[in-house]
């Protein structure tokens, strides 16, 4: 219910409004969309024949459409809103928007300056389309160049089981990964953001504010960061907010991270998008993720990696259903969820996520895992030991003799031993 307590609340709130700096990235796997084009095709023909409307699930072009309407719809709620696009397909990362003459404008140009960071819809509509596919190109080019190493390793076949075991670990590895490259587009994204802050000049003051990390004690690592503060804890929401409001004053830009994700969660990249998801919480970047399930058997309904960094951050989380996804849809889903500013979202009954599986997930299957097997090398986390001999992360090679416990090749180290895990 819409009361005028909330009313007027909203009314303050928007009197002093955000300049956001919107780092959107945007999963264009051509394998994952070309599956669900696949299977729209064949869902729209048995409808037809019933004469019933379409289902989904949503194609790419749905999708690059309602995201051109909420990024014009975002660089219409303030002249001064910044907007970065990067993409990511498959193990392929670029920034779509702006293009590289004119990012370093985009980053050092003031408001008065002409151009500066302002965003032109038509540069921004021809740079996203362009790059789009641009880097779908690149992706496909590299994955057919993929299979054709594999057919030669599969003609020398014999000759690949006498090599040496580093490189049999390595491409043990190689095929154990899968999914898309998410945590190497966050990373990015946290660069670019720092890029931003630098020429603001906000990071020169929390350089400042941050000396004392240098020299901190052994309790106050990152683990202190996770059980103590954060945007989305409530003990640290009040100096989260001062923070944020001293943007304002000052005139900076409040940055976010969109992602907009239809592959599955990589398992191997689980520690890298982690520790970027703790780099936005320590820097008060919201996190907001939108996961676009096919509805396809066998390929996930959601993304927990999406969930958890939402949930650490403060970010908002959603799933939207088939149907969702076209007809204009999924534009209405980006508008009314992730549209609205910080500062207003703190005067809006936002949906959250009420259940988060923080268990740790196995590197190699994805499955979420109570008891498991831990590399003390690596610290890489597995549902059951490597049955070939090999850690699938660092390529550590674990010999198994009759009654021996196994033992890590280098160094004769202990070997990963089954323990419980537990959640921090």
């Amino acid at each position: 219910a819409v009361t005028t307590n909330n009313i007027l609340k909203m009314a303050s709130l928007t009197t002093v409004q955000d300049r956001s700096l919107l780092l959107l990235i945007i999963d264009l796997t051509p394998t994952t969309w070309g599956i669900r084009y696949q299977k729209r095709r064949n869902n729209d023909t048995i409808r037809a024949k019933q004469n019933k409307p379409p289902i989904g699930p949503g194609t790419l072009s749905d999708t690059i459409s309602a995201i051109l309407s909420f990024l014009f719809a975002f660089a219409s709620c303030h002249r001064d809103n910044a907007i970065v696009i990067i993409g990511v397909s498959g193990s392929e990362v670029g920034v779509l928007y702006p293009r590289k003459d004119v990012m370093g404008v985009m980053i050092g140009g003031s408001i008065e300056d002409e151009g500066g960071c302002r965003v032109d819809v038509n540069e921004l509509r021809e740079c996203f389309l362009l790059g789009v596919g641009e880097l779908m190109e690149r992706c496909s080019k590299k994955s057919a160049e993929s299979m054709k190493e594999v057919a030669n390793m599969n003609k020398n076949k014999k000759e690949m089981e006498t090599t040496a075991s580093s490189s049999t670990a390595t491409s043990t590895a190689t095929k154990k990964k899968s999914g898309t490259a998410i945590a190497a587009a966050t990373s990015l994204a946290l660069c670019l953001i720092n890029r931003f802050m630098l020429a603001s000049g906000a990071a020169e003051n929390d350089d400042k504010n941050n000396a004392s990390l240098l020299h901190r004690k052994e309790d106050a690592g990152i683990l202190s960061m996770i059980s103590n503060g954060g945007i989305g804890s409530s003990s640290g929401a009040n100096s989260v907010e001062q923070r944020m409001a001293q943007r304002r004053a000052r005139g900076m830009l409040s940055p976010r991270i969109m992602i907009v994700q239809a592959s599955e969660d990589n398992a191997l990249d689980y520690n890298a998008f982690m520790n970027c998801v703790f780099c936005a919480n320590k820097n008060d970047v919201v996190i907001d993720g939108c996961f676009i399930p096919g509805g396809v058997p066998g390929q996930p309904i959601t993304s927990t990696f999406l969930e958890q960094a939402c949930d650490r951050t403060g970010g908002v989380y959603s799933k939207p259903s088939q149907k969702s996804q076209i007809s204009g849809g999924l534009t209405s889903v980006l508008m009314t969820l992730f549209l609205p500013t910080l500062a207003i979202r703190r005067g809006l009954n936002m949906t959250k996520v009420t259940k988060v599986d923080f268990r740790a997930r196995c590197f190699e299957t994805g499955t979420s895992l109570d008891v498991g097997v831990v590399c003390n090398l690596c610290l890489s986390i597995f549902k059951e030991e490597p049955k070939d001999g090999f850690c699938y992360t660092c390529g550590a090679k674990i010999i198994v003799a009759g009654g021996v416990s196994p033992e890590i090749d280098e160094g004769n180290s202990p070997s990963p031993k089954r323990s419980r895990l537990t959640n921090t």
